[in-house]
């Protein structure tokens, strides 16, 4: 026995798109845009030509630049730290987990370098001691909040590890890689390993 169908195909039906994925995509691309271009300088016409869409589909995504730039800081962030918890996964004992973190930055030095240009650039046009929300600031305390989950430890011992790794990219940033990444890694492996057994953490 044959069935006919009553749904009709027509070749010529639209192509159902998926939104979030279609603003994923153009905001994996905004991070280097960003970072070689600067905030201040770039509008929405611009970043349109750049990700090579017209303006009228930037603006279906985002409202404004500045909507735009929110919507990149938790992409981002939240990208960062789903990959990180990916990263550690397996890790069971303290050191395993400190290893895997430091492995996890070092291995995306070139990456975190744009992001800290961005933030540094953003909070700079927006004037010192103005309060983004959500922004770089934000970011920051999301940052601090995941690595306490996954090390298990204080928030300012979290906020030591950011710090030390964002100075030691930019201080390799301006001495064109100089100080060794491997060395300074193995000191803040040491520091906090010591933390560890005089139970500070």
């Amino acid at each position: 026995m044959h069935f006919k169908s009553n749904v009709c195909y027509n070749k010529n039906m639209p192509k159902v798109i998926n939104h979030d994925e279609v603003r994923g995509k153009l905001l994996s691309q905004c991070l280097n845009l960003f970072s070689h271009e600067g905030y201040g300088s770039l509008t929405m016409r611009k970043i349109a030509k750049a990700l090579n869409v017209s303006t009228g589909t930037l603006y279906h995504y985002f409202d404004s630049k500045e909507d735009l730039f929110r919507q990149l800081v938790e992409y981002i962030t939240h990208q960062d730290l789903f990959d990180v918890e990916k990263a550690l996964q397996g890790a069971d004992t303290f050191s395993e987990r400190v290893d895997a973190l430091l492995r996890f930055f070092i291995d995306r030095e070139d990456y975190f370098l744009n992001q800290v240009i961005i933030w540094m650039d953003y909070t700079r046009q927006q004037g010192e001691g103005t309060e983004a929300e959500p922004g770089p600031r934000e970011a920051l305390v999301q940052y601090e909040q995941g690595i306490i989950r996954l090390l298990g430890i204080e928030k300012e011992v979290a906020r030591f590890i950011l710090a030390a790794i964002n100075g030691l990219v930019i201080q390799r940033y301006i001495d064109g890689g100089r100080t060794s990444l491997a060395t300074q890694s193995i000191l803040i492996r040491q520091y906090l390993l010591g933390q560890e057994e005089q139970g500070s953490l």
